[in-house]
């Protein structure tokens, strides 16, 4: 190969490095955009969250709904999918065999569609588009800060007196919710004790 030949690949390389570069910061953020808690609320007061991980191809998602009447009934799901053109089908071992969930990603939304699944107190009431709300997924996180406080509200002005120290871990369930940087928790300590509210969610790693 002459030097005039290596001289023009180097220039295309130098020419599009950064767009290359660009491509894979996008695309790393749209994946991570995707991970996190989404939220869909209806004019009778019920709403669902769906808190969706993913990895690469690979989806998992825990659904909650609450159904805002006086029986204060709830339904669930939990399932794992693979992405196909950002849609997926999830199939649950936990769940009526029979509820159908597909789900389809958007960059800060989702749109959820139940099937036969009323078993699982997920009726198509709950269908519709899931706004994101916070960067939070269900599941356990450690404590990273020296000392986080709980709060009774999402808003920073409601601080309590108890607290976790770094290297406690705590739960995050749907039924608690989350809003922004602010995650309903849960933590059990040595003496079985639980004791619950909402913490920074940058307070905390998840496990």
């Amino acid at each position: 190969m002459n030097d005039y030949r290596i001289a023009r690949i180097k220039q295309a390389v130098k020419f599009f490095q950064p767009l290359i570069f660009t491509v894979m910061i996008f695309t790393g953020c749209l994946a991570h955009a995707q991970n996190g808690t989404y939220e869909l609320k209806n004019s009778n007061g019920s709403y669902g969250l769906i808190s969706v991980v993913k990895k690469q191809n690979h989806i998992t998602a825990e659904i909650f709904a609450w159904w805002n009447t006086p029986s204060a009934q709830t339904g669930s799901y939990y399932g794992q999918g693979i992405l196909i053109n950002n849609h997926t089908l999830l199939k649950s071992s936990e769940n009526d065999p029979d509820c159908g969930v597909s789900l389809a990603l958007n960059d800060h939304a989702i749109t959820a569609k139940f099937e036969n699944c009323t078993t699982d107190h997920l009726p198509e009431d709950f269908n519709g588009t899931y706004r994101k709300i916070s960067e939070a997924t269900a599941g356990d996180y450690i404590v990273m800060a020296d000392k986080s406080f709980f709060y009774s509200r999402p808003d920073g002005k409601s601080k309590q007196k108890s607290y976790v120290v770094k290297g406690n871990t705590v739960s995050f369930n749907l039924d608690g919710g989350a809003k922004g940087n602010w995650v309903f928790v849960h933590y059990r300590n040595t003496k079985d004790k639980d004791t619950a509210g909402y913490v920074k969610l940058t307070d905390l790693e998840k496990l």
